[in-house]
């Protein structure tokens, strides 16, 4: 399969192409971004040609597969271009800097029957697995997320400041990283969410984004909280995380050393197993099923529609927030208009 990498300066683009050149059946054809050094040094790197202008990669390589990154204010035009062209690909998270956006490409790739996977990586993983398997057909009635990463000097230090400006990223902590856990809710309670309350600070670093957020989201029958954050002192990677979710027969517990606890409510029974809280050690199995799902016929793990969905919670809790926390009403399609 032949497969092109847009927008290499992004911080996530290494976790996706390294791993990509080591499968088996998969070339890389070209790289593009509109940084050109960075472009050509990830070229060399890959042994691949290199373009400015991922419209240019597109047209000299003819890939079979593309995987998208950038600038969250230029993901949906990329992506746009790409559907037209019957390009398929995986989106980067968050698609856009809004639902609006999201929701737009969403009903553009049902028009023209696109292919279009998103980068929710945790539903690779055994955490995702495990805690469905521990719900089973249970009723999550309660899920609490905290996922507190490192400072904002992070993006800076890879090339990417444009993740502290709202105007280029859409915001901070919440879009970035909450938005997986909105994902995830969406997932483990089998509910669309309704309502949502927040409030969010700045305060830590005195940034345009915030670099604190805690988020209340209702749905039928269920509530979660998802507290996501810049603040963590430890390398790019590492997360101050734990999470805890009920059902109506168990409480589930997540530490940050990998341990998941379902405690039985019946009789108190504790059965621990081990899994992996964190999405960076993802990268390399969610490339493979990407490309493998795509081969096979296979949707992809996450569509355009989770993505419209859980950017329709972001919008919601960045709304609430303006409000001063009052709670807000979420529009779980996406459409704002």
């Amino acid at each position: 399969m032949r497969t092109a990498f847009i927008g290499v300066s992004h911080w996530h683009a290494p976790l996706y192409y390294r791993p990509a050149t080591r499968l088996s059946g998969v070339t890389v054809v070209g790289v593009s971004d509109p940084d050109e050094a960075v472009a050509r040094l990830v070229g060399a790197e890959l042994d691949v040609p290199a373009f400015s202008d991922y419209r240019a990669l597109v047209e000299a390589t003819a890939p079979d597969f593309a995987f998208v990154f950038g600038r969250h204010c230029d993901l949906a035009g990329i992506a746009g271009w790409l559907i037209e062209r019957g390009v398929p690909m995986l989106l980067e998270k968050p698609g856009g800097i809004n639902a609006v956006e999201v929701t737009l490409l969403r009903d553009q790739a049902a028009a023209r029957g696109a292919y279009v996977g998103v980068g929710f990586n945790f539903r690779v993983g055994d955490l995702c697995r495990g805690l469905q398997a521990a719900i089973g057909d249970d009723a999550l009635t309660f899920a609490s997320f905290r996922y507190i990463g490192g400072g904002p000097y992070r993006y800076r230090e890879s090339g990417c400041a444009w993740m502290l400006d709202p105007a280029q990223s859409g915001g901070g902590c919440t879009i970035n990283l909450a938005v997986h856990f909105f994902d995830l809710f969406r997932l483990l309670s089998r509910g669309e969410p309704m309502e949502v309350a927040a409030l969010m600070g700045h305060t830590s670093w005195n940034l345009p984004v915030e670099d604190f957020s805690a988020v209340t989201v209702r749905a039928p029958g269920a509530i979660c909280t998802v507290e996501t954050g810049y603040a963590y002192p430890a390398d790019t990677g590492a997360f101050d995380l734990h999470f805890s979710l009920r059902t109506t027969r168990s409480y589930i517990v997540v530490r940050a050393d990998g341990a998941m606890d379902v405690h039985r409510l019946a009789d108190g029974a504790v059965t621990r197993s081990e899994v992996m809280p964190r999405n960076a050690p993802l990268y390399p199995l969610f490339v493979q099923a990407c490309i493998d799902r795509f081969a096979r016929g296979q949707p992809p793990l996450a569509t355009l529609d989770d993505l419209a969905r859980a950017m329709g919670v972001v919008d919601a809790a960045y709304a609430a927030n303006r409000a001063g926390g009052t709670p807000v009403a979420s529009n779980v399609s996406g459409d704002n208009g």
